[in-house]
């Protein structure tokens, strides 16, 4: 029985709901050669911003660059809040790799259910 309980604890601890990671923006001239999971990072310069970038929430580690130059595609729009996070839309869907698809919405990650 002491057995089952343990094998029981492991399981919940594996499927309970983890805190989600909040992500904060933070403004660069040039991306960093080593990304924090939790920045989302919007480069540009002089007032004029070109693309964010962060790293897929996936846990697969591969850089995101999204660009925000509207005459570009795909193209989104940043959302900057006041508690210092950010939205991001349309939804980041990649389409090689791991094939996350997600909205960043004030700093969460919202995941799609695809199909």
């Amino acid at each position: 029985m002491n057995c089952f309980r343990r094998l029981v604890g492991k399981l919940w601890a594996f499927l309970r709901p983890k805190r989600p990671l909040l992500i904060r923006h933070q403004c660069v001239n040039s991306l960093p050669s080593t990304l924090d999971r939790r920045i989302l990072y919007v480069v540009g310069q002089n007032g004029y911003e070109w693309h964010v970038a962060m790293i897929c929430p996936c846990g697969c580690n591969a850089t995101l660059l999204m660009n925000l130059l509207p005459e570009e595609e795909p193209c989104w729009m940043l959302l900057r809040h006041d508690d210092g996070t950010a939205s991001l839309h349309p939804s980041v869907w990649r389409n090689v790799g791991c094939r996350s698809h997600f909205f960043l919405r004030r700093g969460y990650i919202n995941w799609c259910t695809d199909g």
